[in-house]
């Protein structure tokens, strides 16, 4: 199938090996500095920023931290702000001002929608506006559905981010800066009860990309039992990883150096 590039800042995804993208989870500036400049020639290719760990988000602070990121770290920036209903320290309430304050100030790169939300249409096509691409997310603390679900969910969801892009598309200007960066990308992950519900998600990408994708997929299994999905993520179809400098931001992440190291052995983030 077909499928649309993504373009943050100077990074592509889509390409011939999948992205490496750690957590930035500092609780105030300070300690997003420090994090900031650990991921200096780690071999990172984005970082994520987890806003919602911050211990005050009110926007002047936002703003601030802001700052200070762009300032320390020269890689693009996934601004997530993840709710308590899908993992994270956040307030539903709380969603929609703090996406647009991080546009407002150009903090992202790349913004997490949650899929769920009844804002989230809003605070994507507020983001194209911006000329930022979308992270349409969801994760499942809970279980590792069937594969017909798997599917279906994805199918979905990319219907609703297609939908929505091309809303924007009729009614932008015609040079539009998200035209040339791409609508975004879907992301799913679940907390399996085995390796074999691993092999299921795995699978399930696999299927998705190569026979109805016109969006790129990040697929990940959480925990111990997903950890290969991590590793070898370019294989079934995801378009990047997520790994760690320090503290995990999710179940089985796999450490940077180690990461990389394993890549360099054996290129398992190369796409063929």
């Amino acid at each position: 199938m077909s499928q649309m590039k993504v373009r943050a800042a100077n990074v592509e995804l889509g390409g011939d090996r999948a992205a490496i993208i750690v957590p930035l989870m500092g609780k105030n500036a300070s300690e997003l500095a420090q994090e900031a400049r650990a991921v200096a020639g780690s071999g990172a290719d984005l970082v994520e920023w987890w806003v919602d760990h911050l211990s005050d988000i009110a926007n002047p602070v936002i703003a601030g931290c802001a700052q200070v990121l762009r300032r320390e770290v020269d890689l693009p920036i996934l601004a997530t702000f993840r709710t308590e209903e899908q993992g994270g320290h956040g307030a539903v309430a709380d969603y929609e001002r703090v996406a647009l304050a991080l546009l407002e100030v150009e903090a992202a790169d790349l913004l997490n929608v949650e899929c769920g939300l009844a804002q989230r249409r809003r605070v994507a096509l507020s983001a194209f506006d911006a000329g930022v691409p979308v992270v349409l997310s969801n994760h499942d603390f809970g279980a590792m559905p069937g594969a017909d679900e798997v599917v279906t969910s994805l199918r979905q969801m990319q219907g609703e981010l297609l939908e929505w892009f091309e809303q924007f598309l009729d009614e932008a200007d015609k040079d539009a800066v998200v035209r040339t960066s791409g609508a975004g990308l879907l992301k799913v992950a679940y907390m399996p009860g085995s390796v074999m519900d691993s092999l299921r998600l795995a699978a399930c990408a696999r299927h998705f990309v190569d026979t109805f994708a016109r969006v790129l997929l990040i697929a990940v299994s959480m925990g111990e039992p997903g950890k290969f999905t991590r590793a070898y993520a370019a294989k079934f179809g995801s378009v990047a990883t997520f790994s760690s400098l320090g503290e995990v931001s999710t179940p089985g992440q796999i450490g940077l150096d180690a990461l990389v190291a394993f890549d360099k052995a054996t290129g398992c983030l190369d796409v063929e």
